[in-house]
């Protein structure tokens, strides 16, 4: 970048987007911002896949090699190979491609079913729940799109994506939790779990949860006060319903994600036993 150095560019004036691409802090995050990133290391003739295609739909997948532009290309026009770029070479229909801001990338249904053999299962699941969740594919779609494709490597992990999608999550690490309990073996968790008082309203929702045995299961994502108060209180409501209601954070995730399991395994134990 001309007049500026690597040195300034690791300060907290510059945002790192992904690999020799930066924009400065005060510039919000929002589509325009990565679409402009991302045509700065496009090569003609290709288009973006996987990952960043994802990303340029608005999900961050949490996967090293996100840090890459995944660029795509028809089997046999491979480009030359650029530093931070992914190259793909794919077999691809006109209709896998669309244009977004000027920019060709994978439609969003072409997007989960790359994600979701490429990525980790957990990252694939929350490209289809949050495409999904906003209309753009269907869990049906996806599994056609799958049936459609036999033969493609990795089609295994890409039905199990699928096998786990909710298109009612809201967030990627519900997702990410959700995707944790069902894998280690427990019963699968009702998403969104709405409350309603004595005159039909809703006043309350939880995240994840276990109706019959009054058990929901959080992630506490917020970033203000007065947000993080809000859900104090409407836990401690729930609470005093009879709810028992296990909270976790991104650390509780990354860091120990058995002591999710455990402590959900436990519970589950300990209200079915009551």
């Amino acid at each position: 970048m001309p007049g500026v150095s690597r040195r300034a560019l690791q300060g907290a004036s510059w945002r790192h987007v992904f690999r020799d691409v930066w924009v400065h802090a005060d510039m919000a995050d929002s589509r325009e911002v990565r679409l402009a990133a991302v045509r700065l290391v496009m090569n003609p003739d290709t288009f973006i896949c996987g990952p960043t295609a994802a990303w340029l739909y608005g999900i961050d997948v949490q996967d090293p090699r996100a840090d890459q532009v995944w660029v795509g290309c028809t089997n046999g026009r491979r480009p030359r190979t650029r530093a931070g770029c992914a190259v793909r070479e794919l077999t691809v229909e006109d209709a896998d491609l669309g244009e977004f801001g000027g920019v060709s990338v994978t439609t969003p249904i072409r997007t989960v079913f790359d994600c979701a053999r490429w990525l980790p299962v957990p990252e694939g699941v929350v490209v289809l729940d949050a495409l999904a969740h906003a209309g753009l594919v269907t869990t049906e779609c996806v599994a056609s799109y799958l049936a459609a494709h036999p033969g493609v490597r990795a089609v295994r992990r890409a039905r199990e994506v699928v096998d786990l999608a909710d298109p009612l999550s809201e967030s990627p690490m519900e997702t990410r939790v959700r995707v944790l309990l069902v894998r280690a073996g427990l019963p699968r968790p009702e998403c969104q779990i709405e409350f309603f008082d004595d005159r039909g309203r809703a006043w309350a929702r939880g995240d994840l949860g276990y109706r019959e045995l009054r058990l929901l299961v959080e992630y506490d994502g917020a970033l203000h006060w007065e947000q993080r108060r809000a859900d104090d209180r409407r836990r401690d409501a729930l609470r005093r319903l009879g709810w028992t209601v296990l909270v976790f954070s991104a650390t509780d995730y990354y860091r120990h994600p058995q002591l999710i399991v455990e402590a959900v395994r436990d519970r589950l134990g300990q209200a079915a036993a009551a």
